[in-house]
């Protein structure tokens, strides 16, 4: 492929055409000499569709959210139980070594007075 003008190659720095190049030629130069082209250009596609989807969605949900508020309302609970469930096994596990602490400290104690 050439700049028919100058018999230059399209990527010559003498060519006027090296910035900005022939861009048809080119296109049409890379879709029939490069065989992964179309499925490339299949799977661009593909994405684009896909996020058009996913952001379809995401403004479906917010406008739903906006007038029901049931959704995001449950979510919230769900969150919120599941870190109330956290909070209560630390507490429980935290009791729990207090109780040992204690156990040991009293077991000691006793140990001592009866060395005494």
């Amino acid at each position: 492929w050439r700049c028919k003008r100058y018999g230059h190659r399209t990527g010559d720095k003498e060519c006027p055409f090296f910035i900005k190049g022939n861009q048809k030629l080119e296109q049409f130069r890379v879709a029939h000499e490069d065989p992964m082209y179309d499925i490339i250009r299949e799977n661009k596609r593909h994405e684009k569709d896909i996020r058009i989807q996913q952001l379809k969605q995401l403004l479906e949900d917010s406008t739903s959210d906006e007038e029901g508020n049931s959704s995001s309302s449950s979510e919230c609970k769900e969150k919120h139980k599941k870190k109330k469930k956290k909070e209560k096994h630390k507490k429980k596990k935290k009791e729990k070594k207090k109780k040992k602490k204690q156990k040991h400290k009293s077991s000691k104690s006793n140990e001592s007075s009866d060395s005494d």
